[in-house]
């Protein structure tokens, strides 16, 4: 374990900004994010947040009086990924989640290929329920093993799904700040040949699809706002835009496109400093170089604004704001 003094955030984090916390942790496996909380029970700091790739985050350009332990695995590290019995699957919080599919490919197992190229690790996903055309990782869920941090020391136990309060793009995780995600089951399902190839297929082409439609190109923090869920929202859209309801119900799962919201509302490619909403997407918000956090900042609250003004409700953001 390595700690670094007043470290860039922006050199680390997926999407290239954040100012300069006063102390910084790699931790790449369980040993690693142990000593990092040893290190934090003995100096006290004011402040502790825990990340993994950053790849849904805004982190502030103020400097954080505090330690940032940044959980993650290089890509292609598989060490921390298990197959146990009766097509389970274990993944370190670290690792990257493509690593955790392809794991499970190469062992017969199927059933996380709808997440094919979603950036991010097993603990970020499992805390956020990441989820992409119409799955969620709820959906193999088993249970996690779980730090919780205490007024003095910290405890380890495993939560199992029916405690972990999942919903759309929450868990308790997010909701309880003391839990750490330390490593995650996953209950997938064994295969033949021709099963396999088709899991395959389906993971390539969502990778396919992200590279198509999506501003990977560019940094980037995700999909900034969660796709409108909320049934009574969903209403006040189709008092306005009655035509959206076929593709509410026939094409986005449920929900409401924040994407499309966006783009017809005229932000794509509407820019504040460094930063610009894609005109690939309009739910990402791309760091063109030498952005500040502030600047997307400044557009979510003008795409809020918008929305609030033309529906009567704000749009939810799903990427996490760290001041």
């Amino acid at each position: 374990m390595q700690v670094y003094n007043d470290f860039p955030l922006s050199e680390v984090l997926w999407y290239k900004v954040g100012g300069k916390a006063k102390y910084f942790i790699p931790a790449t496996n369980k040993e690693d994010v142990l000593r990092a909380l040893d290190f934090t029970e003995k100096n006290h700091p004011e402040r502790i947040f825990i990340c993994g790739l950053g790849s849904n985050l805004i982190f502030s350009d103020d400097y954080f009086n505090g330690v940032v332990i940044q959980i993650a695995s290089e890509k292609y590290d598989t060490r921390g990924v298990s197959i146990k019995t009766d097509g389970v699957i274990e993944g370190f919080a670290g690792t990257i989640l493509d690593d955790l599919i392809t794991t499970s490919f190469k062992n017969n197992l199927i059933g996380m290929e709808w997440a094919g190229g979603l950036p991010g690790t097993v603990g970020a996903g499992v805390r956020g329920n990441v989820g992409a055309f119409g799955g969620e990782i709820k959906d193999s869920f088993i249970n996690a093993e779980v730090l919780e941090i205490k007024e003095k020391g910290f405890s380890l136990s495993k939560i199992n799904k029916s405690n972990f309060n999942f919903s759309y793009r929450n868990s308790v995780i997010k909701e309880q700040k003391n839990l750490i995600v330390i490593s995650s089951q996953f209950q997938l399902h064994p295969t033949a040949q021709q099963g396999l190839q088709n899991a395959q297929e389906i993971y390539q082409s969502r990778i396919s699809y992200r590279k198509a439609n999506h501003p990977v190109e560019y940094p980037n923090c995700g999909s900034v706002f969660k796709n409108v869920h909320d049934k009574s929202q969903i209403e006040k859209i189709y008092t306005v835009w009655p035509e959206v309801r076929d593709l509410v119900e026939t094409k986005w799962h449920g929900k409401a496109s924040m994407g499309y919201l966006s783009k017809r509302l005229g932000f794509a490619g509407y820019r504040v400093g460094g930063m610009e909403v894609s005109t690939k997407h309009a739910n990402f918000i791309v760091n063109l170089g030498n952005a500040k956090a502030n600047d997307t900042l400044t557009i979510i609250k003008h795409i809020q604004e918008k929305v609030s003004d033309t529906f009567g409700f704000i749009p939810e953001v799903e990427v996490e704001i760290v001041r």
